[in-house]
């Protein structure tokens, strides 16, 4: 494998770690969610690269773009692991919960803080 691509690999490794502790998520708990073994999640964070559908399964899982997963959409890892941990937080919630929350945000938003 040529340098630059295990520099890639490792990136993802690394990324796919992160996001998963951040969404509150065990190697299990992500393995079971997207129909492979734990096995394979451990060997995705020490740097093998996902096969076939399972870079978007895993993307699908953590809620985000498989894009910001490669890391191509220039999201700082900390801000994408803040965002994975508030939607892990908030499908927890109970749908009327939820409503507020959403409520919440749009009205943040329109004030501007």
């Amino acid at each position: 494998m040529k340098k630059n691509n295990e520099t890639e690999v490792e990136s993802l490794a690394v990324r796919i770690k992160r996001i998963r502790i951040a969404s509150g998520l065990t190697q299990e708990q992500l393995a079971t969610s997207i129909g492979i073994s734990q096995t394979s999640v451990g060997n995705w964070e020490s740097g093998e690269f996902p096969r076939g559908r399972n870079l978007a399964k895993l993307a699908e899982a953590f809620g985000i773009d498989v894009a910001d997963l490669m890391g191509e959409s220039h999201k700082n890892i900390d801000d994408l692991a803040e965002e994975v941990q508030l939607l892990a937080a908030f499908r927890t919630l109970p749908k009327e919960r939820k409503l507020i929350a959403i409520k919440l945000l749009e009205a943040l938003k329109l004030t501007g803080n």
